[in-house]
């Protein structure tokens, strides 16, 4: 008989345990408290246009770069009307505003930002000629995805080929990004690279996005990010697989430490072979299964860890050609811009989204500006306690946002016809992620090199997958954890793994 398995979240891990279970002979179906699939990885319409909140780089957009193999496989790419989705390279990663009216540009070609880099820190020349070197070096490795046909001596002989990607990698992913920046003399390029990540985060959350980028491995779909969940989405429906919107799960139903079914918000109990919460880690542990299965090292993972910020996100629709601007600028401002929860921000992370013509009618463009901050609390107690000021509040927000990139570039204010102002209470809101991150743990050195357990200890036949699980987080390594689990799961039952739409 074909065992049944529940999984919590159609988010891209849910939808991708759910697609390989489906054409392993599994029935599935996944319980999503939001109206559409995605997670985090979606957008959302406003009068004319759409607002992308997610992708702006994906890992595997190149064939024979490893993550490729999961989008064919998931049908990440192909539309609802049989056309594949475009993938946009730039020759820019971003530019970055610094003081003195200096921009410094990351090129997306390795070389070239090596010639930027002297052009603005010429006296760190030992510094660029070792980075550029590192990120060619880095942008070799290839993604081993279908590891499950590899035998051990396969699997031995790739480790021995990339020695010297993982060697030099290595380095970048224990080096702290403040500590990086200090070593150069250059104030323009101290700046830059820390206004780009958190100074604890990891050099090489960095350098391996820079890296694809130098091979074109790391492009944008255009349609975006609800497009590309949609893909999947469609892709597992028509392997029979179903899916409950507006389906929270409150409870994972537990007798002799086995778990077996769910209980929603309604009330209502589902029963199945196996539990998988491809959801938030929080409230999969601490409120799911109320906090019996912790063992010490979760509960000090959930407690010491660095996360991911969440964000006040500014989206704005202007009836306006901008296919002159830059896509991806780094705005820094004349003075901080503060935020009435006390975050401060030098910069504004501005995309104009010239390159993809589906958010926006012609000659009409989407533009989006985020504000990272680790305060959530203060939008969750504001919404709850005054809603119509917290409302106030974000659109006060909304008009001082494009105030200042307005000055930046002219012409904007006057031609904006809608702004929408998403906060970490909207994140909370429709995904229910704990503290409103937008990605679980952050990559620090130490994070990096963490495994978490993608089953729950001491809970049999209840898994765990996606970004609370994989430490530095990211859409392709969320996909990997479906595939992986399938292949578990497929082991366990002893079937044969096809990875194949049957």
């Amino acid at each position: 008989m074909r065992k049944k398995v529940l999984v919590i979240g159609a988010g891209v891990a849910g939808l991708s345990a759910g697609s390989y279970l489906q054409r392993n002979s599994y029935d599935t179906e996944i319980f999503e408290m939001h109206s559409q699939p995605g997670g985090v990885c979606t957008a959302w319409k406003r009068g004319d246009y759409t607002f992308d909140y997610c992708i702006h780089w994906l890992m595997g957009t190149k064939p024979d770069t490893g993550f490729d193999l999961l989008w064919d496989e998931l049908g990440a790419f192909e539309n609802h009307d049989g056309s594949s989705m475009r993938i946009r390279n730039f020759d820019e990663f971003t530019r970055m505003e610094v003081p003195g009216g200096e921009e410094v540009c990351f090129y997306a070609d390795a070389g070239r930002f090596g010639a930027e880099l002297k052009r603005v820190a010429p006296d760190d020349g030992k510094l660029i000629d070792e980075l550029v070197a590192d990120m060619e070096y880095i942008a070799r490795f290839r993604v081993p995805v279908a590891t499950e046909k590899q035998s051990f001596f396969k699997k031995t002989g790739f480790f021995l080929s990339n020695l010297g990607v993982f060697r030099r990698y290595l380095k970048h992913l224990r080096t702290p990004l403040g500590e990086y920046a200090d070593r150069w003399k250059s104030k323009y390029a101290k700046e830059a690279f820390r206004a780009v990540i958190p100074p604890s985060w990891s050099l090489g959350s960095l350098t391996m996005g820079l890296a694809m980028q130098h091979t074109k491995a790391a492009g944008y779909p255009v349609g975006g990010s609800l497009q590309f969940a949609k893909n999947i989405e469609r892709g597992y429906l028509n392997q029979g697989g179903r899916i409950r919107y507006r389906s929270k799960v409150d409870e994972i139903l537990v007798k002799d430490n086995r778990a077996v079914g769910i209980r929603l918000e309604n009330g209502d109990e589902v029963f199945g072979d196996y539990i998988v919460s491809a959801a938030d880690g929080h409230s999969t542990l601490f409120d799911m299964l109320d906090g019996r299965y912790l063992t010490p090292r979760l509960k000090q993972v959930y407690e010491s860890f660095p996360l991911f910020p969440s964000s006040v996100f500014v989206a704005i629709g202007v009836d306006k050609d901008l296919s002159h601007l830059p896509h991806s600028t780094f705005v820094r401002t004349d003075k901080p811009f503060v935020l009435p929860d006390e975050s401060s921000h030098n910069h504004l992370s501005t995309t104009v989204y010239n390159f993809d013509p589906t958010l926006a009618p012609d000659g009409k463009t989407t533009v989006t500006v985020i504000l990272h901050t680790w305060n959530d609390s203060y939008w969750q107690e504001f919404a709850d306690n005054d809603r119509k000021a917290y409302n106030q509040l974000k659109t006060e927000i909304g008009e001082r946002v494009l105030e200042a990139v307005d000055s930046r570039f002219p012409g904007l204010k006057e031609a904006t016809e809608v702004i929408d102002v998403s906060t970490p209470y909207t994140v909370k809101r429709y995904t229910n992620n704990w503290r409103g991150s937008f990605e679980g743990f952050a990559p620090t050195p130490i994070t990096l090199i963490t495994r978490l357990p993608k089953s729950v200890p001491g809970l049999q036949n209840c898994h765990m997958i996606g970004q609370w699980t994989t430490p530095g987080g990211g859409i392709p390594t969320a996909a990997l954890d479906g595939r992986n689990l399938a292949v578990d799961l497929c082991k366990k039952d002893k079937k044969k793994f096809n990875a194949k739409v049957v």
